[in-house]
C-alpha cells in the first residue's frame, strides 16, 4: 500500500520527536540570520520595511517592531488569514512572520521528498529570500532560486554572500527557465502554484520537468480549498479552472503535462482540517496541501 504523503496539512505532524528536531533546526537558523541583520520573507512573501534596499534608522526601527510583534497593522504578515483557533507551536522564533504552517511545509517536504546531499543542484521555483530557500542552502547544497520580485532576488543574494552559502537567486519567469535540460537533481515550489492560472501552471511544470534529471522529484505545497486564491497579475480569482480544491483538481493541475507521476498515494488525501480563512470571502476556510511528483524517465 502506498504511503500517504500527498495530503493536506495537519498540525499534529509537527508534534513528533522527528519534527521537533526540524523545528529546532529552523529556529536556530532564524536566530542566526536575525543576529546578522539578515531577513527572509514572511509567509506572505514580504520583507520587513527597509530590508533589501539598505536599512536606514527608521528601517531598523520597523524591523525591530515587526520582529517583536508591535506593528500597528497586520499587512504583510497575514495575521488576518489565521483562523480564530490558531494555536502556535510553543517557543518558536518569530510566530508573527513565520507561523507553524511554514514549519509544516518544510518538515513535510524534507521528510517525504528526496534526501538532500551537499553535492546536489536544486531548484526552488518562486522562493527567493524565503525561509525554505535558506533552510535548503544551509544544508550545503547548490541552490538556485527564482522569483519575479527583484527586491527578493537581491535580498536572497545578500543573504547568500553573508552566510557563505551556494544559494543563487535570479529574476526569472517560471514559464521560461534559463537553465539547461536535465540541470537539477530535484526541485521544490512552496506555496507558489496556487498563484498561477491553469495555463501558467502547465507551462511551469513543463519547464521544471525539462530542467530536471530523469527521475528527479518535484515537491510542491499549495493552498487547498481556498475559494479565491490570489492569481499573479489578476488578484482574487474564483474561476473553477484555476481552483485546487479536490483530488480531481490535483490531477488536472499537476499531471496533465505528462511530465510527472505521483509518488506515494495516487489519490490525494484530504483530512478535512482547515487552519486558514479567506477574510475577503466570508472567512471561508481552507488549508495547505503537499504533493510529490517524479519526472518520468
Amino acid at each position: 500500500m502506498n504511503k500517504i504523503i500527498n495530503k493536506t496539512m495537519d498540525r499534529s505532524d509537527l508534534l513528533t520527536d522527528k519534527a521537533g528536531y526540524v523545528v529546532k533546526e529552523i529556529d536556530n537558523l532564524i536566530g542566526t540570520l536575525y543576529s546578522k541583520n539578515l531577513y527572509m520573507t514572511s509567509w506572505y512573501g514580504t520583507l520587513p520595511r527597509g530590508v533589501g534596499i539598505g536599512l536606514n534608522k527608521n528601517g531598523i526601527k520597523n524591523v525591530i517592531k515587526a520582529i517583536l510583534g508591535r506593528t500597528e497593522k497586520n499587512t504583510g504578515v497575514g495575521i488576518e488569514r489565521r483562523g480564530v483557533d490558531y494555536e502556535p507551536i510553543l517557543d518558536v522564533a518569530d510566530d508573527r512572520r513565520l507561523p507553524w504552517y511554514l514549519y509544516w511545509e518544510i518538515f513535510w517536504v524534507m521528510k517525504n521528498g528526496p534526501e538532500v546531499r551537499s553535492n546536489m543542484r536544486l531548484l526552488d521555483a518562486g522562493g527567493a529570500s524565503s525561509l525554505f530557500s535558506c533552510y535548503l542552502a544551509s544544508m550545503g547544497c547548490k541552490l538556485h532560486s527564482i522569483d519575479l520580485n527583484k527586491a527578493l532576488v537581491s535580498n536572497g543574494n545578500r543573504i547568500a554572500k553573508s552566510m557563505g552559502w551556494s544559494m543563487y537567486s535570479y529574476a526569472m519567469n517560471i514559464r521560461k527557465l534559463d537553465f539547461e535540460d536535465d540541470y537539477f537533481d530535484h526541485a521544490y515550489s512552496i506555496c507558489v502554484f496556487e498563484h498561477l492560472d491553469y495555463e501558467t501552471k502547465q507551462s511551469a511544470l513543463s519547464e521544471i520537468g525539462r530542467c530536471l534529471k530523469p527521475n528527479g522529484i518535484l515537491s510542491i505545497t499549495f493552498d487547498y480549498r481556498n475559494p479565491a486564491p490570489d492569481i499573479t497579475g489578476r488578484g482574487s480569482d474564483t474561476s473553477e479552472k484555476n481552483q485546487i480544491k479536490n483530488p480531481d483538481d490535483i490531477k488536472r493541475n499537476f499531471l496533465s503535462t505528462g511530465c510527472f507521476e505521483l509518488l506515494g498515494n495516487q489519490e490525494f488525501y484530504d483530512n478535512g482540517k482547515s487552519y486558514l480563512i479567506n477574510p475577503k470571502f466570508g472567512d471561508a476556510s481552507y488549508t495547505f496541501g503537499a504533493i510529490f511528483l517524479k519526472k518520468k524517465s
